[in-house]
Parts: structure tokens; C-alpha cells; sequence
């Protein structure tokens, strides 16, 4: 936003404005800003036409550009906005590592200066072809050639060369015409009414200097016979600018910080589209009208934060800002003015319409942050859930982690069946069938994992751990050892040490356990060892078998 307001090359306010309304609702980056035609409008105070041929140019001027629509899909298409970006150059960021870590988590590429380049200057404006040159002389419109009139003319008598006015107050007529005795009033603060009703109200056709009427003019003045101005002359134009009491009364409730801002901005308080928008707003209604535009535009001033800004200096467009604070208010009821009817009260259809607004405010910030949020999830690592810049696809440390968690359960599966070669004495065909045992089982804790929704990563480590039990399994029964425990005899007895009589067995030929009393293995685990019998058969036999005979 601080580039849209101090380094854009715009050429006039209204480019400004749109580009600050479209870099307040953008990402850090400047990209994703997708405000309606109307937003623009409003914080422009410019209408939608004049929006969009200012969108056209900043387009093809390469200020913005058209951004990734995606970001606009929850919105209903008949009312979807288009996705600008913001092109602010490579060389304006100061921190263009942390600005590319950003968009590297929302699955953008890097700014460069090749894809970021600097803008081109903004066009100049078209310069006046009278620029530079004196302005001429007008002829006042009383003048009419020659000021003198002949000698010998016996309707007037002879002058001393100038034009001469009636005398200041009434404004009389010939001899022979008619006489208006009423005085003109006192002048009020801030009126700045004008000498007479007409252009013209002598039969002569030369204007009186001053006299009463029922409008008023501009209150900027230009210097005209001396140093001192009429007041019906505008300081642009000294042209005299008539107005009507009622838009008059409207006029003298501005406030006097307004009142400068105008004469500041355009020369005068009254330029031609305030008046002709106080007009628009009377629409015959009067002084009541008038006096209540007048305390519309007061309240508005402050209420609406234009006192701020005026302050702050940043009230570049104080016609557009008086002719807004003069519309109505969006509620239908004439006698509601901003949320008050006018008895007091407080207007219960805009309080229902502010909590209306409010949450479709709030559905649409959730709609939006939802959007964003399956956006993330969409683009970030399906293991980690970080926004690496993959696409959805494992990062390097997730795919790291994979493949080492593969390797340490073939490692487990490479060490049971070790052991189990210890246990089995070397038996090629044992080993063979319990490497095929171990590896279905792994096969099956993967597939487990998978059926409850694991990703890769997760039926990695489901194999990984059962391989981890394998390996532990076989560890121990080694480290045990399967023989039979003979009981020492007593200090006191000198018996002989018993013999072990192991029973001579034919070679097991099957495939698996034959159980410890050859009914079949309770578990159903493949053969093992010279007998067959798996390690649980084995032991519950050691366990069976005496110790030692007598």
C-alpha cells in the first residue's frame, strides 16, 4: 500500500485513489486484490465508467495486471470480480528474500527484476495552448463603445466623460418609468449577495453597483476598478454566479474548514458542480430542504472523517468529498438521516439493514478465509502441511523422511532374520519361509495404515513399526536361548549331574508349524528349525518337558 501511495507512477488522482483501494485489499506481495467496480467507485468517488477506463489504463500502462482468477471462485459468477495484481517493481521492495519466502508458503515463484521490472514514468498531462500567455483584457458588459454621448443632444446633459450609477440603495428608473423604494438589506456573514435581480435594471441597460435581490453569488472575488472585488464575481472566471436563497442557505451551513479546502482546490466555494448537486438535492423542498442539506453536509464532515483527512492533508478532492456528503443516505425512508428519523428516534429499518450488512460481512470474511485456507491446504506438502511451494506435492524433508523410514524397516526386517538364522542353525529353507512370514506381515501393517487414511508417510511408519516387533521379537528369544534348564542339586547331596536326553526326530517336511503336540500350531506360524516348530510352539514344549530325570 505505501508503494501505491508514494512510489506509483499514476497520472491523476482518481488512478491514485483506485490503486490504494486495490493495494489495501491485495497480499503483502501486491497480488490477490479483487475489490467490485463499486468499491472502486466509492473509495475513488468517481462512478463505475470512469473506473473502468482507469483500470484500462493502469492495465496498459503495466501498473497492474490481471492475477490468478482462482482467488475470486467462491464468489457467484454473475457477480465474481476480476483478480488484479499489483506489478510493484523488484527494485522498490527492501526485503525482497522475506517478500519470496511469502509467496514461496502461498505457491508463487520468486519476484525477479526480469518478471518485476520498473514502471515507466506516468504520461504528462496535455498543457493549455494559452499557457504562458497573458490573459486579455475583457470589456466590462455595461460598456458599449463609446462611453460619451454627443453635445448636442438634449436628453442628456453634458458628463465629464465616464458613466455615472445611480446612487448605492434603490435602483431607480428614468424619468417617466418606474421607482422601486425598497432598500437593500444588510449584507449577512458569509451571504456575499449581489446588487440587483437582474444583469440589468436600469432602462439605460448599465448595471447599479449594488441593490437588493433574492440570490446570491460566489464568495471568491477578483479585484475589478481597484483593489477592491465585487462580490458577484467568481475568482475564476469574474463572471457573477447567481444562486437562489435556498441554495444559498445550504452554502452558509458549510463548514469553514470546507469552505478553504474549495477555495485551496478549485478558487472558490461555490464551484458549479456543488451547486448544481445542492439543486439536484432540493428538488423543490424548500428552506425545510435546505436547512436540512445544510446540517447533513455539517454532520457528515465530522462523522464521516473528512475533518481528518483535511487536517492530515489528505482531502485531495473536496468537490467530490462535498458533493458525497450532500447524496442522500441509502435508507428508503424520507425521514431518516443517518440512522435518525426526525423526531429523535432511532431508524429501526437501517439498524436492521447495518446488522443485515454486517453478517454478510462476516459470512463472506469466513467464506473468504475458508477459501484461502482449502487454497493452503491445497497447495501445501500433504505430510507436513506447510506451504513449501510443491503444489500439494511431499517437500524435500517430507520425501527425506520417507525414504529413511523405508530403510530403517528393511534394516529391522535384515535383522530378524539374522537372528532367526541363529535360532535355526543356519536352515536355508526356515529362513526362507520366515523372511516370506515377515515381510507379508509388514505388507499387511502398511495396508492397514492406508485403509484408516494414512498417507505415505504414515504407512511408512506403520511398516516400519512392525518390522521394529519383528526384530525385537527374534532379539530376545536369542538372547534367551531355547534349552532346558536343569536344576543344580543341593550342597548336602552329591548327586550326579543329570543328562539331557534330546529324543531323535525325523526332519519336518512341511511348510508350517506342526504345533508342540503336533496338532497343528495354535498361530499358525510357518515351520521352523530341524522340528518344525515355530518359537511359541518351542517354548510351551520347553516348558512342558521336565528339567531333568533321575
Amino acid at each position: 500500500m505505501l508503494w501505491a501511495m508514494k512510489a506509483a507512477p499514476v497520472a491523476d488522482t482518481t488512478e491514485k485513489l483506485i490503486l490504494i483501494s486495490l493495494a489495501e485489499r491485495a497480499d503483502d506481495d501486491g497480488c490477490d486484490a479483487f475489490p467490485s467496480k463499486a468499491t472502486l467507485a466509492k473509495d475513488a468517488l468517481c462512478d463505475e465508467k470512469t473506473v473502468q477506463r482507469k483500470l484500462k489504463k493502469l492495465v496498459e500502462r503495466k501498473l497492474i495486471g490481471r492475477g490468478d482468477q482462482r482467488a475470486a471462485q467462491y464468489i457467484e459468477q454473475r457477480y465474481r470480480p476480476t483478480v488484479y495484481d499489483l506489478l510493484i517493481p523488484f527494485s522498490w521492495f527492501p526485503d525482497a528474500d522475506e517478500i519470496n519466502e511469502s509467496r514461496r508458503r502461498r505457491g508463487r515463484g520468486p519476484l525477479t527484476p526480469e518478471n518485476r521490472p520498473d514502471i515507466a514514468p506516468a504520461p504528462s498531462r496535455t498543457q493549455r495552448s494559452d499557457k504562458g500567455k497573458p490573459r486579455p483584457k475583457k470589456v466590462a458588459a455595461g460598456q458599449r463603445g463609446d462611453t460619451e454621448s454627443p453635445l448636442d443632444s438634449p436628453a442628456l446633459p453634458p458628463s465629464s466623460g465616464g458613466t455615472e450609477s445611480p446612487v448605492r440603495g434603490d435602483s431607480q428608473s428614468q424619468q417617466g418609468g418606474l421607482t422601486d423604494p425598497q432598500t437593500s438589506p444588510p449584507e449577512p456573514p458569509h451571504s456575499n449577495l449581489p446588487g440587483a435581480p437582474s444583469a440589468r435594471s436600469a432602462g439605460n441597460g448599465r448595471r447599479p453597483s449594488t441593490g437588493s435581490s433574492a440570490r446570491g453569488t460566489s464568495s471568491g472575488s477578483a479585484a475589478a476598478s481597484g483593489a477592491e472585488a465585487p462580490n458577484g464575481k467568481s475568482a475564476r472566471s469574474g463572471r457573477e454566479v447567481l444562486v437562489t436563497p435556498e441554495v444559498q442557505l445550504v452554502l452558509e451551513a458549510f463548514p469553514d474548514a470546507l469552505r478553504e479546502a474549495l477555495v485551496s482546490k478549485v478558487r472558490t466555494d461555490r464551484p458549479k458542480t456543488v451547486i448544481k448537486a445542492i439543486e439536484e438535492q432540493l428538488a423543490g423542498g424548500g428552506l425545510a430542504q435546505a436547512r436540512r442539506l445544510g446540517a447533513r453536509v455539517a454532520r457528515r464532515w465530522v462523522t464521516h472523517g473528512y475533518t481528518k483527512h483535511h487536517a492530515a492533508g489528505r482531502l485531495t478532492s473536496p468537490v467530490g468529498a462535498t458533493v458525497a456528503m450532500l447524496k442522500p443516505g441509502p435508507c428508503p425512508d424520507p425521514r431518516c438521516e443517518d440512522g435518525e428519523l426526525d423526531d429523535g428516534a432511532p431508524c429501526r429499518a437501517c439498524i436492521e439493514r447495518e446488522k443485515n450488512y454486517r453478517a454478510d460481512r462476516e459470512r463472506e470474511r469466513k467464506a473468504a478465509a475458508a477459501e484461502k485456507e482449502a487454497e493452503a491446504r491445497r497447495r501445501a506438502c500433504p505430510h507436513c502441511q506447510l506451504d513449501r511451494g510443491t503444489a500439494g506435492q511431499p517437500c524435500e524433508d517430507c520425501t527425506r523422511a520417507i525414504a529413511s523410514t523405508e530403510r530403517d524397516a528393511a534394516d529391522f526386517v535384515e535383522q530378524a532374520l539374522a537372528d532367526h538364522r541363529a535360532l535355526s542353525a543356519g536352515d536355508d529353507q526356515a529362513a526362507a519361509a520366515f523372511f516370506t512370514y515377515v515381510t507379508e506381515g509388514v505388507e499387511q501393517a502398511r495396508k492397514a495404515a492406508a485403509a484408516q487414511g494414512a498417507d505415505a508417510l504414515g504407512q511408512a511408519l506403520a511398516a516400519r513399526v512392525a518390522a521394529d516387533g519383528f526384530a525385537r521379537e527374534q532379539k530376545r528369544l536369542r538372547e534367551r536361548g531355547v534349552e532346558q534348564v536343569a536344576l543344580a542339586a543341593p550342597a548336602d547331596r552329591p548327586d550326579p549331574v543329570p543328562e539331557v536326553g534330546i529324543p531323535a526326530q525325523a526332519h519336518w517336511q512341511g511348510d508350517r508349524c506342526p504345533g508342540h503336540d503336533r496338532t497343528g500350531c495354535p498361530w499358525d506360524r510357518p515351520a521352523v528349525g530341524f522340528d518344525g516348530l515355530c518359537t511359541r510352539c518351542r517354548t510351551v514344549l520347553v516348558q512342558k518337558e521336565p528339567a531333568h530325570t533321575s
